[in-house]
């Protein structure tokens, strides 16, 4: 595995990271279905969106390199970034590190700014909360029936429901894409006229909604719309399925905005770059945590803690939708710290509007389902948040968004810890108390969420690769085509906690090998090719199997299906000597130095200070 620079910034970025009525003119009716499933309108996670920079003739702009910018965050040229650097921050670095001293802040002030500006400036907001440069989502304001192939085949690569289709059909199936760091009054305006354009075009008097990750806080802004239109959501949506939705937030960027990247000693000389780096490059994450003692701490803290000040207040405090996914209980504190000032009204009157449907969200939900809306639930838990930020080991997660905010409040206490030995489940909205709402492992108590009847769990499941759980998506697939499926009781295929899996890789193995003819194998290969394809086929087909056995089949398929190809036994391939080498030695001298010298940089030690 490779370090994902994208990854990083988008987790670290996004997680430093004007009530314009919009007039919807009456839908004409066009299409004329009697079939007996509701159009489905899929409101995407966070960058899942084609977003794209424009020039003023609707061209996209390109870079001083002549390139295309790259989304999301449409960053400047590597050329224009080194120049930057050269030019603000070369000489208070050089300052720094020849003195040992931040003489009035002025290396974290410039590291900061050229942080910013590379990093940030493009997608940057006005006082009314709108980008200034023209970054636009792709719109598409129709089904994916009506849209390019190009459009269609981005669409279902970004939520993989092409069993949806097989289902429903194409026309039965919208995509709402959006800008994810734009505005939340003008995304929300457009998926209510979406709504109505499914309606329009389908002839159903209702459609389903599938709200993903940040796609959880769109659809409490939409439940907050219709109240203030005095429309009544249940006469448009028949059910919500929620996939893994940050409905409160997402703890990280919380603790981002409220307190800032993690730099305390044993974080920042510690576990920090360990665990954002993969396994192969443990090394650079070693000899950064050396490296950073080339400066003094106190100077590194304030590097961190100004660069996060900076991009924050300077570049996303104006984002309405990013400030959708701080959690509610750090909203209040947050918006003191950034949206005091009296130019930040417009800003501050949409996100205060934007925390009241968060606040209110859960109420809402129980009122509609009082009114015939089916609201249904996927949550990923029992993965450890990135350790970039103070939740990150108080929390269960699925590595960016706390279960709390998934699941609309079940218990939990953290990843692997389970539930204390006298802890007996709440029940607080379990229709029956006969029921049993607590996991095998003791790790969470579902019946304290508010659908704790209708909230599917997978654990250990990272966030980043529920669309690669085929059960997560079958099971959404189900919930969105069969009426008579309606709680976790409904199926025994689909029980309320399940696990974790990566199967895209196991179904094209086993589509691609599925006829392959054994005639000229030796009779051991054959038997053991036969034996793994039908394990392989019975866990594919699977709707319930343990992370570990699962993994086991895939591995046992792949060692005799690389041993057709190659002649020869799968190895496991050992590591670079070299590599292996200077790992021990940079994690030897790291460890070492935190062990005795705490966070100190060389001149600390050196001074004695």
């Amino acid at each position: 595995m490779k370090f994902r620079l994208n990854r990083l910034l988008s987790i670290i970025l996004v997680a430093l990271i004007a009530f314009s009525a919009v007039s919807v003119t009456a839908f004409a009716v066009t299409g004329d279905c009697n079939c007996e499933h509701c159009p489905s309108i899929v409101i995407p996670g966070i960058f899942q969106s084609k977003v794209r920079y424009l020039d003023e003739n609707g061209n996209e702009m390109l870079n001083e390199a002549g390139e295309t910018y790259s989304a999301p965050f449409f960053m400047k040229s590597t050329d224009e970034i080194v120049k930057k650097a050269l030019e603000e921050a070369l000489i208070p670095l050089g300052g720094l590190l020849l003195t040992q001293t931040d003489i009035d802040k002025r290396c974290a002030n410039a590291v900061a700014e050229v942080l910013g500006d590379a990093l940030l400036s493009n997608i940057a907001l006005d006082e009314h909360g709108r980008v200034i440069k023209n970054i636009q989502a792709d719109r598409y304001t129709t089904s994916l029936a009506n849209l390019t192939a190009e459009q269609r085949a981005y669409a279902l690569d970004q939520i993989p429901l092409q069993k949806y289709v097989d289902i429903a059909g194409l026309d039965h199936l919208y995509f709402f894409s959006y800008h994810s760091t734009g505005n939340m009054l003008d995304n929300v305006n457009e998926l209510y006229e979406l709504i109505q354009i499914a309606k329009a075009e389908t002839g159903h008097d209702k459609v389903n909604l599938v709200p993903i990750s940040q796609g959880g806080s769109v659809e409490n802004a939409l439940m907050q719309l219709y109240i203030d239109k005095g429309l009544d959501f249940s006469d448009d949506i028949n059910r919500v399925c929620y996939v893994v939705p940050a409905a409160d937030g997402a703890a990280v960027l919380g603790d981002i905005y409220h307190y800032g990247l993690l730099d305390d000693d044993d974080a920042l000389y510690g576990y920090m770059f360990p665990s954002l780096l993969d396994e192969d490059q443990a090394y650079l994450a070693y000899l950064i945590n050396l490296i950073l003692r080339i400066l003094p701490n106190a100077d590194v803290n304030n590097i961190i803690d100004t660069a996060v000040h900076v991009l924050v207040e300077d570049y996303l405090e104006y984002s309405t939708m990013l400030w959708a996914l701080v959690p509610s209980k750090d909203y209040p504190e947050c918006r003191e710290m950034y949206l005091s000032d009296p130019e930040d009204i417009y800003v501050r009157e949409q996100t205060d509007w934007y925390y009241n449907a968060q606040v209110n969200s859960r109420k809402y939900i129980l009122e509609l389902k009082e009114k015939g809306v089916e609201f249904f639930d996927i949550v990923d838990y029992n993965y450890t948040m990135y350790q970039i930020c103070d939740s990150w080991n108080k929390v269960n997660s699925d590595g960016i968004i706390h279960t709390d905010s998934e699941s609309f409040g079940a218990t939990t206490v953290g990843v692997d810890v389970s539930l204390p030995d006298d802890y007996v489940q709440a029940n607080t909205y379990c229709t029956d108390p006969s029921h049993n709402h607590i996991d095998e492992a003791r790790l969470v108590d579902a019946s304290t969420g508010i659908l704790c009847e209708t909230t599917f769990y997978f654990k250990g499941q990272d966030h980043e690769k529920t669309a690669r759980n085929d059960v997560i998506m079958r099971l959404a697939i189900r919930i969105l085509t069969d009426e008579s499926f309606e709680n976790v009781y409904s199926d025994p295929a689909y029980p309320q906690f399940n696990f974790a899996r990566d199967s895209h890789g196991a179904i094209n193995n086993y589509n691609s090998w599925k006829n392959y003819n054994t005639a000229n194998l030796n009779e051991a290969d054959a038997k053991e090719f036969n034996e793994a394809l039908a394990e392989l086929e019975k866990a594919v087909n699977s709707t319930y199997m343990p992370t570990e056995e699962f993994n086991a089949v895939k591995d046992r398929f792949e060692s005799i299906t690389y041993k057709i190809v190659n002649g020869t036994e799968r190895v496991e391939e050992k590591p670079d000597f070299f590599i292996e080498l200077i790992t021990k030695i940079f994690k030897f001298w790291s460890e070492f130095m935190l062990k005795f010298f705490g966070g100190k940089g060389f001149s600390d030690i050196i001074l004695f200070r």
